[in-house]
Order: C-alpha cells, then sequence, then structure tokens
C-alpha cells in the first residue's frame, strides 16, 4: 500500500510541475478520488482527460452478462484460470510485483504444458501474455491496468464460460475436515453452507454429486450430535469422494490427461493387471509368505529413517523453513545416487543458483549419476529417483502426483512439502494418505514413518 501511495504523490508531483495551471482542479478537495485512479495508469497524460470512461468501462468484468452460456465443471481448466485472473484486473490498480507474479505464473503454466499450444484458447493466452509484458515494461511502481474493449469483451465470455461444481467445492471442504480436532465450528458452517445451497436451488437433485452431498451432511450431523472429537470420514466413503474431486467420475474431467501423463501410464496400468491375473484372487498366508517382492536394499542412517522401501515407492517431506528439508533430501539423493541407481533433484524452490551450489558442495554431494534441474522434466521414467523440491512450487496437485507414478513405476518419489506456521505440511489430508513414507524435519532432526517398518529418527 505505502509503494502505490509513493508512485501516486511522485507521479502526481511530476504532472502538476509539467501542468501548473491546472493544480487547482486536479488536487480539488471535492474530487479525491480522480487523481488516484488517474495518476496510477500507465499512461498519465492521457488519464485526467477521460477519468469517467475508465470507471465505465471496469464494470463488465464485474457483471456477467447474461448472453454467456456457462457450463458447470468439476474444476476450472488451467487457460480460462488464468484469463478469468487478467479479465479480473481491468479498471484495478495493481503494483509492478503483482503484474511480475501473474507473469511468472502464466510462463511456468505454458512452461509444465498445463497450458498447451493445442488449448482452444492459445491466442487468448498469447495475447494476454505480450499485453501483460509490454505493461510491465512500461508501468512504474504501479498501473491502472485497461484492457482493450474488444479484447476485454472476449476474455469475459470465456472466464464466463465454466463455473465450478458447488457441489464439488462443499465436497472438498468437507474431505479436508478428516481427522482433525477442534473443527465443530467449520463443521456447522459447512453443514449451513450444504443446507443453503439445496434451499436456494445451487445444488439439486439433478446434480449427480447430490448423494455424495447428502452423505457428507449425515455424517457431519452425526457427529455433531454425537459430540465426537474426531471427524471420521469412512475409508470407502473418503476414497470414494477423492476419486470425485481428482476427476475419476463420468464427465469431462474423467477424460482430460494430466499434463504429467503419457502412454507408460496406460502401459503400466495393463502391465498391472496382467500381474494380477497371474495371481489368484485368494491364497493362503503360507503362499503370501513365500512370495518374493524386490526392495531397494536401503542401508545405514535411511534404512534407519524409513525402513528398505520397495522399488518406486513414494516418500513425503515437511518441516518449516528452514528447517533443513533440502538438505537431509540432498544428502538422500546423493546417497542414493552412490549406492542405488540414477538420481534426478528437481531444485524448483532454489533454481540453478547460489544457494544450491553451496548446499552441494558443502555436502560433498556431487556424483556422476545425480542430475539437477530447476522443473519437472517431461519423461522422469529415465530416473531411479526423482526429488521435487517443492510440490507447490511445481504447482502439482493430487491427480499430477498420481500421474507420475503411474506413467513411471518403477521410479521413486520424494516429494516435498511447505509448512504452515504450525508445522502442519500444506495441501489436505490427501497427499499424506497417497505416499508410502512421511518424513518430518524438525529442529535439525528428521523423523520417519511408513509402510516399510518402524519409523526412525536421524540427525540432518
Amino acid at each position: 500500500i505505502k509503494r502505490v501511495v509513493d508512485a501516486y504523490f511522485e507521479k502526481l508531483e511530476s504532472y502538476l510541475q509539467a501542468h501548473p495551471q491546472s493544480s487547482k482542479t486536479t488536487v480539488a478537495p471535492q474530487q479525491p478520488a480522480k487523481p488516484v485512479r488517474t495518476r496510477t495508469r500507465v499512461e498519465p497524460k492521457q488519464t485526467a482527460e477521460k477519468p469517467k470512461k475508465a470507471v465505465k468501462t471496469a464494470k463488465p468484468s464485474k457483471t456477467k452478462s447474461p448472453e454467456y452460456k456457462t457450463t458447470p465443471v468439476e474444476s476450472l481448466d488451467t487457460d480460462v484460470q488464468f484469463i478469468r485472473r487478467y479479465a479480473l484486473m481491468d479498471g484495478k490498480v495493481k503494483t509492478q510485483a503483482q503484474v511480475l507474479t501473474l507473469i511468472h505464473s502464466l510462463q511456468k503454466a505454458i512452461l509444465e504444458r498445463r497450458i498447451k499450444k493445442t488449448s482452444p484458447y492459445a491466442a487468448e493466452i498469447k495475447l494476454m501474455q505480450e499485453q501483460l509484458i509490454k505493461l510491465y515494461e512500461k508501468m512504474g511502481d504501479a498501473a491502472e491496468i485497461r484492457i482493450v474493449p474488444a479484447s476485454l469483451k472476449r476474455y469475459q465470455e470465456i472466464a464466463n464460460a465454466q463455473t465450478p461444481m458447488l457441489s464439488i467445492a462443499l465436497l472438498k471442504s468437507y474431505v479436508s475436515l478428516n481427522g482433525k480436532r477442534g473443527v465443530d465450528d467449520k463443521i456447522e458452517k459447512l453443514l449451513a453452507r450444504m443446507k443453503k445451497a439445496a434451499d436456494s436451488g445451487k445444488v439439486t437433485r439433478d446434480d449427480k454429486y447430490v448423494r455424495t452431498i447428502s452423505a457428507a451432511y449425515k455424517s457431519m450431523a452425526e457427529h455433531i450430535n454425537n459430540k465426537s472429537e474426531v471427524l471420521t470420514i469412512h475409508p470407502a466413503e473418503l476414497n470414494g469422494i477423492k476419486a470425485l474431486i481428482r476427476g475419476k467420475a463420468n464427465g469431462r474431467r474423467a477424460q482430460k490427461k494430466s499434463p504429467y501423463s503419457n502412454a507408460g501410464a496406460s502401459a503400466a496400468h495393463q502391465t498391472r493387471n496382467e500381474n494380477t491375473r497371474n495371481h489368484p484372487e485368494v491364497i493362503p498366508s503360507a503362499t503370501l509368505m513365500g512370495m518374493q517382492f524386490k526392495t531397494i536394499g536401503l542401508q545405514g542412517k535411511y534404512r534407519q529413517l524409513i525402513g528398505d522401501p520397495s522399488v518406486g515407492f513414494t516418500a513425503m517431506v515437511y518441516g518449516l523453513p528452514k528447517s533443513g528439508k533440502s538438505t537431509l533430501c540432498l544428502d538422500m539423493a546423493h546417497y542414493l545416487a552412490v549406492h542405488h541407481g540414477k538420481v534426478l533433484y528437481c531444485a524448483i524452490e532454489e533454481g540453478f543458483g547460489y544457494t544450491l551450489q553451496e548446499k552441494v558442495g558443502r555436502l560433498k554431494a556431487s556424483h556422476p549419476r545425480l542430475y539437477v534441474t530447476d522443473r519437472v522434466p517431461e519423461n522422469p521414467g529415465q530416473f531411479d529417483f526423482v526429488f521435487i523440491d517443492s510440490v507447490t512450487k511445481a504447482g502439482l496437485e493430487i491427480e499430477d502426483m498420481d500421474a507420475l507414478r503411474k506413467a513411471h513405476p518403477r521410479t521413486s518419489f520424494i516429494f516435498i512439502y511447505h509448512t504452515t506456521k504450525e508445522g502442519r505440511f500444506k495441501g489436505s489430508n490427501t497427499h499424506a494418505h497417497e505416499v508410502d513414507v512421511i518424513i518430518q524435519v524438525e529442529n535439525g532432526r528428521a523423523r520417519g514413518n511408513g509402510r516399510f517398518g518402524v519409523g526412525g529418527e536421524v540427525e540432518v
């Protein structure tokens, strides 16, 4: 706020020096809002002449035109999300840092192929990118965003072409409460939202998720009536809702591939089915004990931390900033490269910079089989182990992580997470359920827990 205000006064002073005759009318006390709006625009000389038009042309971005046809969807497409964000910026004052953040996010989505050249809105995305870069290069500390009316109308049509399904949003909120204590107030608010959605007709009997919503409502009502300490969702119900949220139900999202999936996913799925058919559905426990399953053969302190995981395992590492997550993972990556195979470390958080170089040098982690990148490659299956630092910076959702595992079943993925101030990882409990190993880093110590043995503790 201070940066915007300072920029306004700086430009106002420059304007008054250039136009001494108009100083009285520009700073008239009865019109304080006009100088603020007009002086933060990219072209300050033109804004004083058209303050009224600036207000009028900003209205379409706030009002949904009745001619737009909206399709309810489980989740907005990435290109639609960016176009919507840009359209909503029209008529608003944004700082240079805010514009740069949007540019970086857009370029990252294009680089990771979440927005592809085959997108039906590829032309609009390209134009939007060019306009943002041009604006950033010309603006000062802050500017009023102005979109050409014809372009704005097109952006609004696209932005309103899809609308998130309320039922999916309600189910996401429901799943996020699973296993948590002291959330009765949130449960009651969610119950009220569900009731209001039904009463107002926003969630009707024709909604394909209405039965799931009803079951969730009943479960939360019983929790409140029984005064239970923790809301526990039955595993079968929880898995079903997760599948819906990921887009595995019937509909448009079910047919949409993750940007990280490829032909290997279907091949891996076919192989698993064939392996399953090779074994009977029911076997004696003695037969199970005689079967052989391949593990990595982990030794030393990392075996003490997580046990001996199977080939293609997944792990989550989380902790507060500066707790040693990256140090632990780089050291583990070096250990795996020395003893167990080819390793890729995706340093998306730090990139190719001095801090990463310093860590690798300090840990003596350089090795011919340890590779480093600043993004998630399209084909990580050429590596035995892939570290992604971090999930937040990579922009990975649950469906993307699931696609990575299915597409590359013999590659182990170690996902690194940010945490909240309370020390909990950012993301729903769904993330924790989807991995084989969980490692918490705190105060220079790492504690492991998972499916491959009793979790231990090691020093970072």
